[in-house]
């Protein structure tokens, strides 16, 4: 069961300081974070040598894979890409289309092509016509995303597309400490549509006591193929107790813990676990 869909992302024109928080905001992926510093770094140094009056060349944009399981962060790493290709004048457009299945080539020209690769959902020859022609057009960044045995499968059906490919980014699964403080960042965001509106976590709910709770009461094959994406569920499951609850306005770590447990439990139905 795929738990992606078909969107077009558009956000505010990037600057370099926004990304460069954006970058160092990511929770995990020390690696990939490295990799995306050292992009950065490069046009800050051809910035610089625009501004001293040499001549700078911008560079083409190259196509990428992320190989990693589902919430590892691989589109939060796709819209940062696209913002720096942009602003490294390699690619028209700071937007993504991520898709999946046989939807939206042509949408994403000039910017960044995400393309989800799902056995359960296969692209068809069509598609796949376009997404290589789409790579050898030289106007947008195509990146292939899945775990690893789906990209294995599809790339040895389709030599074709191996060869396109420059750059591979492993996105490892995340800890339960990672979980624990992205669980934070999403209940601490505030505005119209945030996740718990109205609702705050106690100040008992430490990161260490979360990633425990996570750890305790969600199956570790439940995580490695979720990650993320398990926790606006849990979210949304610990505010309907702490609604009726003595302070109905706050969650407390007795109401995670339910939140988590609960949220687990109807993932595990979902994909039958």
């Amino acid at each position: 069961m795929s738990v992606f869909h078909c969107d077009t992302f558009y956000e505010d024109v990037p600057t370099l300081d926004e990304v460069k928080h954006e970058i160092s905001s990511i929770v995990g992926l020390a690696d990939i974070k490295k990799q995306l510093v050292l992009i950065l770094e490069k046009i800050i140094d051809a910035e610089k040598d625009a501004a001293d009056g040499l001549r700078v060349i911008p560079p083409k944009p190259f196509h990428m894979v992320f190989v990693g399981n589902n919430g590892t962060g691989k589109s939060t790493v796709a819209r940062i890409i696209a913002k720096l290709f942009y602003l490294s004048g390699a690619l028209s457009s700071y937007t993504v289309t991520e898709m999946q299945g046989n939807k939206k080539v042509k949408d994403a020209e000039g910017g960044v092509l995400l393309v989800n690769i799902d056995e359960e959902d296969p692209i068809n020859s069509k598609t796949l016509e376009e997404i290589i022609a789409a790579m050898d057009g030289g106007d947008s960044s195509i990146i292939l995303a899945g775990n690893y045995k789906a990209l294995n499968q599809y790339m040895k059906s389709n030599d074709q597309l191996y060869k396109r490919f420059s750059a591979r980014l492993q996105f490892d699964d995340l800890t339960c400490e990672d979980l624990a403080m992205i669980l934070q960042k999403k209940a601490t965001i505030k505005g119209e549509d945030d996740l718990i509106c109205g609702f705050e976590l106690d100040s008992s709910c430490s990161t260490d006591d979360i990633a425990q709770m996570i750890s305790e009461l969600t199956p570790e094959n439940l995580r490695r193929v979720l990650n993320a994406h398990l926790l606006d569920q849990m979210l949304i499951e610990a505010m309907k107790v702490a609604a009726n609850g003595p302070n109905e306005k706050t969650i407390s770590l007795s109401d995670l813990g339910m939140g988590i447990q609960h949220g687990a439990f109807i993932y595990e139905k979902l994909l039958n676990f």
